[in-house]
């Protein structure tokens, strides 16, 4: 395996951005998989390399995979700022499968996140689901509109999220994802499988129950994984074993 550190300039953000990547390149063919593994609020693009053990994942699995940077932009073209969502599904997926040759097949083809990074992921997923076969969100934020109304927001986060959201902290349809996932069952396409994971001790455990409950009435592939654990890396530790096994488990 390889690890990979690109410093790139973005025609979309307009600036030099980081991406970090593990590589199955002694392989000597390209990767089979393709997981794009999203970092939470606070986080880089070099956090998930630095705290889990990914790269064994990735080596068990043949993976590539690639770890973005969008600062705390909520994987959002934001109101008051820049293009993230686009750089994320257009820009990074184009550059990367030029770089490094990958198989774009979508059934091989997975993203991931925690916090606001399974926020993302879920967003991802729901928003092109012909091009990912399963998303997972690892403690994600899963209602966006009642996370923006939290009263025990950390002080100073609501000039951040109007900067994302708008001065209003309204949700839009595309952002929301309870409206996309409505959105794709009505149009009766693809579906991709879904997988939550949130620990007991989580502040964000009311809300992705709140969606397990919902999106296990749809016919969409969906699983939630619950267990004893707060917002902490030891948590996500542990259930980067349920998500690889969850994205790679061919029975599934």
């Amino acid at each position: 395996m390889a690890h990979i550190t690109i410093d790139t300039g973005s025609p979309t953000l307009r600036m030099t951005t980081s991406i970090h990547v593990i590589s199955p390149v002694d392989s000597g063919a390209p990767s089979d998989n393709i997981l794009y593994l999203l970092h939470g609020a606070g986080d880089n693009a070099s956090t998930w390399h630095r705290l889990t053990t990914v790269e064994l994942y990735a080596a068990k699995y043949g993976c590539t995979v690639i770890m973005p940077q969008v600062n705390r932009s909520y994987y959002t073209d934001m109101e008051y700022g820049l293009d993230y969502f686009h750089y994320i599904t257009e820009e990074l997926p184009d550059f990367c499968a030029r770089l490094f040759k990958l198989n774009e097949d979508p059934q091989r083809t997975f993203v991931a996140g925690l916090s606001m990074g399974g926020y993302g992921a879920l967003k991802v997923a729901l928003t092109y689901p012909d091009r990912y076969a399963k998303a997972v969100s690892l403690s994600g934020v899963t209602d966006i509109q009642q996370r923006l109304r939290d009263p025990n927001m950390e002080p100073g986060m609501d000039r951040e999220m109007k900067a994302v959201f708008g001065t209003e902290l309204l949700v839009k349809p595309d952002q929301d994802l309870y409206a996309l996932a409505a959105k794709r069952i009505k149009e009766g396409g693809r579906l991709p499988a879904l997988l939550c994971c949130c620990g007991t001790e989580d502040p964000f455990i009311g809300m992705n129950r709140e969606f397990a409950d919902h999106m296990r009435a749809t016919r969409f592939d969906f699983e939630y994984v619950e267990g004893p654990g707060t917002h902490d890396w030891l948590f996500w530790e542990k259930h980067l074993k349920t998500a690889f096994e969850f994205l790679f488990d061919e029975k599934k």
